[in-house]
């Protein structure tokens, strides 16, 4: 045996054990991070006073992969072409927005938290495999799933909404059942894509059964079935490229409802949907949709800020006083982004995403991207967009499937090659 070879082994074997501690490490700290950030836990597990907590290890589980990736090869290398440009500028430009806030405490946090986790997602997806993501976000998903589904057998007074407007529902170990029933749509996409790339049958119908019974319980009708419908889009996109093409278009398609949408509170200036003889408000989000676009002309270039509308004094009161309960939440994504940003904001954000649809069918086109992960991304971004209709996703800073959706928007940010040449995988449907 050459000497020189058992030379280079022992002075590699270090280096290579490093990364593969970072690599466990990484693993981990998504897999907790998930756990602690899906959403807020019932104050009878966790005291309202400790929710900071909550999100201060969330945070600090973004640091810790921020940290040990710096040992970790890149394994996907960014183009700094106009798509990369668009969504780092949208993201730097709604953390800087917190400058023209009343730079509170909770809004300097939010913008903190903004910044690191953008940072952390693209260590995340520039270091790791979307595979291995995937596999610790399902963990996490599952382990919280899995203690909502115990919590509401066997401590009923916690796991069961006991309210009169959701009496009966189950919420598990979160404040809000439609939390539950968000994550558990989330676990039956990825358990579908965790089948789909060869885990048995038996761990699947375990996970996506629980994940299925918790949103069911939970009465939440629309994340179930946005869930099947991605999953639906993950599995024909694998049998048609053709598929996948069209399904690439539909986040655009939703921005463009998006739009519609906010332009027809706008110029109505209603407070609900009206079609025909029938007013649509689900239930009663279309008030405060209006009542945030109605501000709209208050700052239009720039928006209120991050977190600076519902921290605005005024404009709380006085929503509280015309129906008697306020939610600091606008409940739809896309009205989110243009208070708090303004036209510009969201200008970014819809060029952002309509980039994204492009640079999706280039990679297509020129064969670029492994098939089974352009399904995955294609089918999450759907899942995400569509959701943020009703809920407010976008600009959630320590949630981590909101800061998963950057780090699959970095992903298609990669560079087209010239060549159509495409990898023996790729070949198979």
């Amino acid at each position: 045996m050459d000497g020189r070879a058992i030379d280079s082994s022992i002075w590699q074997a270090p280096g290579v054990g490093a990364e593969n501690f970072a690599r466990t490490v990484v693993g981990w700290s998504i897999t907790i991070n998930v756990i602690m950030s899906m959403g807020t836990f019932h104050a009878a597990l966790l005291p309202t006073e400790l929710t900071l907590v909550q999100q201060a290890v969330a945070l600090l589980m973004w640091g810790v992969l921020i940290y040990a990736s710096l040992f970790i090869r890149p394994c996907l290398r960014l183009a700094p072409n106009l798509d990369t440009l668009v969504i780092v500028a949208f993201y730097a430009f709604a953390t800087v927005s917190v400058l023209w806030t009343n730079l509170g405490v909770a809004a300097l946090m939010k913008a903190a938290a903004l910044a690191i986790t953008t940072l952390g997602a693209f260590c995340m997806i520039t270091r790791v495999d979307i595979d291995d993501i995937v596999t610790s976000a399902t963990r996490g998903l599952f382990v919280l799933i899995a203690a909502s589904a115990l919590c509401a057998v066997i401590l009923p007074d916690i796991g069961v909404d006991q309210t009169w407007m959701h009496k009966g529902q189950w919420q598990g170990v979160f404040e809000s059942k439609q939390t539950l029933g968000f994550a558990g749509a989330y676990l039956m996409f990825f358990a579908c894509y965790r089948k789909i790339t060869g885990q048995g049958w038996l761990p699947f119908l375990v996970t996506f059964m629980l994940a299925s019974t918790c949103v069911m319980l939970s009465e939440s009708r629309g994340a179930g079935t946005l869930s099947l419908v991605a999953c639906a889009l993950l599995l024909t996109s694998l049998w048609s490229v053709r598929c996948m093409q069209v399904y690439a278009i539909l986040p655009c398609v939703m921005c463009v409802a998006a739009a519609l949408l906010i332009l027809y509170f706008y110029t109505t200036g209603y407070d609900s949907i009206h079609a025909f003889d029938t007013t649509i408000d689900f239930t009663e989000r279309t008030f405060i949709w209006q009542y945030a676009i109605s501000h709209f002309d208050d700052a239009p270039l720039l928006g209120f800020g991050i977190n600076g509308f519902w921290t605005n004094p005024a404009i709380y009161d006085y929503f509280n006083q015309n129906h008697g309960w306020v939610l600091d939440n606008y409940h739809n994504g896309y009205i989110a982004i243009l208070v708090e940003t303004g036209f510009l904001g969201y200008f970014l954000f819809t060029a952002s995403v309509f980039l994204f649809s492009y640079k999706v069918l280039c990679l297509i086109a020129g064969r670029a991207i492994d098939r089974l992960h352009c399904a995955l991304i294609i089918g999450f971004v759907f899942l995400n967009c569509q959701t943020n209709f009703t809920e407010t996703v976008f600009l959630r800073s320590t949630m981590f499937t909101s800061v998963l959706l950057i780090a699959f928007f970095l992903a298609i940010c990669r560079p087209v090659p010239s060549s159509r040449v495409e990898p023996r995988e790729l070949e198979q449907p």
